[in-house]
């Protein structure tokens, strides 16, 4: 992501309540966090949660972070595409539900506690909860995930997180 795109993301995620971290995303085993080659994997730069759209513009105004999306107002599941292709086909656009190309891998952005981690463990699916959780925003690219993206953006849902109903527990069943 470009500074002036990353940037305006990560306002448009903070005025509308949902929390952000700047992302350090390593390429060709050079991390822009400079702490050289022990960075493998996306991280997230200092830990420190922004709430405030100011706040955000300053944060990304020099360096294009990457964008995490904290999980201190919603859940994320990750799911394998067996199980996440038929559940966004039964939620259509009533869920915030992204997918990582290279990983086939589905994310559903859910109220807090819709879904147990037990639940998901039997499917190889994955549960990202709390304000320490995160996940990557769409439209970050990664060299393990490829670019990340909406399928139903939030702003199809008013921003609002998916109240969990029973088309959960008919395709997550194991």
């Amino acid at each position: 992501m470009r500074e002036a795109r990353a940037r305006q993301l990560a306002v448009e995620y903070v005025e509308h309540g949902w929390p952000v971290a700047r992302l350090a995303i390593p390429r060709h085993g050079v991390c822009p966090c400079r702490h050289g080659a022990d960075c493998l994997d996306p991280h997230l730069l200092d830990g420190r949660v922004v709430e405030d759209p100011n706040e955000a513009a300053a944060a990304w105004s020099f360096k294009p972070w990457g964008i995490a999306l904290v999980t201190a107002r919603f859940d994320v599941i990750e799911l394998p595409a067996a199980f996440g292709a038929p559940l966004h086909h039964r939620l259509k656009e009533s869920c915030p539900t992204s997918i990582a190309p290279r990983t086939r891998r589905w994310s559903f952005f859910l109220t807090p506690f819709s879904v147990p981690a037990s639940q998901l463990d039997p499917i190889g699916g994955r549960l990202r909860s709390g304000p320490k959780a995160w996940v990557t925003a769409p439209g970050t690219f990664t060299e393990s995930h490829g670019r990340t993206r909406w399928l139903v953006p939030p702003y199809v849902t008013a921003w609002q997180a998916h109240q969990r109903t029973d088309a959960f527990d008919d395709i997550l069943r194991p």
